[in-house]
C-alpha cells in the first residue's frame, strides 16, 4: 500500500490529524440518526445539519475563514 491518505481508514486519518490539533487541517462529516454532524481538527468548530450538502458547505466556509491562521 502507498503512503497516501486515500488508503487510510477514517479513524486512522482523524487520529493523525488530531495530532496536529489546533489547525484546520481536516473536517469530518458523519451521518447520525437522520442528520449529519461535522467537526474540524482545530477543535473549535462542530455543527449538526439536516443535509450532507449543508455540512460540506459550512466546512468549506470554516476552512476559508481560518486559512492561514
Amino acid at each position: 500500500m502507498s503512503d497516501s491518505v486515500l488508503y487510510d481508514l477514517p479513524g486512522e486519518f482523524i487520529s493523525s490529524m488530531a495530532e496536529s490539533s489546533g489547525y484546520c487541517d481536516a473536517q469530518a462529516v458523519l451521518p447520525r440518526d437522520g442528520h449529519y454532524i461535522a467537526f474540524c481538527t482545530c477543535g473549535r468548530w462542530n455543527i449538526t445539519s439536516p443535509t450532507l450538502d449543508e455540512c460540506l458547505e459550512l466546512a468549506s466556509i470554516h476552512t476559508a475563514e481560518t486559512d492561514g491562521t
